[in-house]
């Protein structure tokens, strides 16, 4: 054999090696999509879960037990994604290939162990029929079909499903819903399951009220509907019944996140991109977080100063620059504790302590903080209660005639107990924006801390921060 065969047999025994190995690709790829889905970005998860199950159908993988698990987190993506009958599709899909398949401890939750089970118990086929994944006949499809829902369950999200047959090409399938009182219309894009097949939901947050207006459309590259049910100007109407309730089905809604940071709604996008609903279960909890904040303080001082004056009259101190440092655990998506550092830094003063050379520099302090978040998904108003001990530090000006020596410091503590308020809103990921208003009273149980004197007094902290979850 010449110098150029063996040449071009080695290439073709390279080439051949990188295809040799099809199920490495495949869980490769369902490994990527799972790190997006750890991430919230479960649109990026399912493309990759379906590029997997593409190239497992090239390479007659189909029954394979690494396709049923890919069908398994396509299923945990498209249910995170507020695609509740795609998520049963998958998981059909899964139990037909591997009858014994389990989800992953990190990834369960009681909704999702559920409707596995439902799905072993079916034996992989809906009330004993066909096979889900074979029930359509894309050839068979013309336009746009959607079975119009008349009635549904409020408060949980409602699925919405339609086929698009070969005869038009959207850029898009899209549902539109304007709640009751409401006079325009909120767009959710609809996900492809398949080759014709679109799902979705309408927001667990839009079904209130007695009724909601919907209609499903296709459109085109300039947002034109070329197929539809329904309109904007002839709506279909959708009734609301009571919510399910005790042993009835349980239905995740926007408010079941089980991410204090991390489990923002799924990214169900309209014509702006803004996020106008969806539900996440089932993800991995972060359960720690932590924020770093900083902020400003004041409080209401007496007693005697660091310096040894008497504080004169009424005086309000300031505390310039606190910070507040936070480790917490998340026991649910509503509560937590942790331990947060309270560091101030008396600015300003120009009256030396007693029997030193400077006055104080810091003020540090250590608190357990108990947090209760008033909505479910842990967004929005949450209130706190703190106690801890340490030294709360205000700058005071001082009722005297002597040039550079008019501001003190008043020492407050040991005991801080106190409680506050704030507002958490996720920005993407698993990292939130703070804001905190908190009030601390220093109660002096003992005179002295060392050489400082300390005082009683209640000082307040406003305080803004980055939260990150793990």
């Amino acid at each position: 054999m010449g110098t150029r065969a063996w040449v071009m047999a080695a290439v073709f025994f390279a080439a051949s090696s990188v295809h040799a190995d099809p199920k490495s690709d495949i869980s490769s790829k369902s490994k990527e999509a799972m790190e997006n889905y750890d991430l919230m970005d479960y649109d990026a998860a399912k493309k990759l879960l379906n590029q997997a199950l593409a190239s497992a159908k090239k390479a007659k993988l189909d029954k394979d037990p690494v396709t049923a698990r890919v069908y398994l987190d396509l299923g945990l993506a498209a249910f995170a994604g507020g695609d509740i009958e795609g998520a049963k599709v998958a998981f059909i899909s899964a139990v037909q290939i591997d009858p014994k398949i389990q989800i992953e401890a990190a990834y369960k939750s009681p909704e999702l162990t559920k409707m596995l089970e439902e799905a072993k118990a079916g034996g992989g086929k809906p009330d004993g029929g066909e096979p889900v994944l074979d029930s359509v006949d894309c050839a068979s499809v013309k336009g746009l079909q959607h079975t119009i829902i008349d009635s549904a369950p409020g408060a949980a999200p409602q699925p919405i499903e339609a086929l698009v047959g070969g005869d038009i090409s959207p850029v898009k399938v899209s549902v539109f819903y304007r709640i009751e009182g409401a006079t325009d219309f909120t767009e959710v894009k609809l996900g492809k399951q398949g080759d014709c097949k679109y799902t979705g939901a309408i927001p667990a947050t839009a079904m209130k009220g007695s009724l909601i207006h919907y209609y499903v459309a296709a459109l085109d590259g300039n947002n034109k509907a070329i197929a539809a049910k329904g309109s904007s100007g002839s709506p279909n109407i959708l009734e609301l019944t009571a919510p399910v309730k005790g042993g009835g089905k349980q239905v995740a809604t926007k408010d079941d996140t089980e991410d204090p940071i991390g489990g923002k709604p799924a990214k169900i996008e309209g014509p702006t991109g803004e996020v106008s609903g969806g539900v996440v279960a089932g993800g991995k909890q972060p359960k720690v977080v932590i924020t770093l904040a900083a902020g400003t303080g004041f409080g209401y001082v007496r007693g005697s100063t660091e310096g040894g004056s008497e504080v004169q009259q009424c005086c309000v101190g300031n505390s310039y620059v606190v910070l507040l440092p936070e480790l917490a655990y998340q026991i649910n998506p509503k509560l937590s504790i942790g331990i947060a550092g309270r560091i101030g830094l008396p600015i300003g003063a120009n009256v030396n302590a007693e029997g030193s050379e400077g006055h104080s520099t810091i003020a540090p302090g250590a608190l357990l903080r108990l947090r209760y978040a008033l909505s479910a998904s842990g967004e929005g108003v949450r209130v706190m209660g703190q106690i801890g001990g340490g030294v709360m530090r205000n700058t005071i000006k001082l009722t005297t005639d002597t040039e550079g020596m008019d501001t003190d410091i008043v020492a407050q503590g040991p005991l801080l107990i106190g409680a506050g308020v704030g507002f958490m809103k996720r920005l993407g990921g698993k990292v939130a924006f703070v804001a905190d208003l908190s009030a601390l009273a220093g109660i002096a149980i003992v005179d002295k801390i060392g050489t400082t004197k300390v005082n009683s007094g209640i000082g307040a902290d406003l305080s803004l921060g980055i939260a990150v979850g793990f």
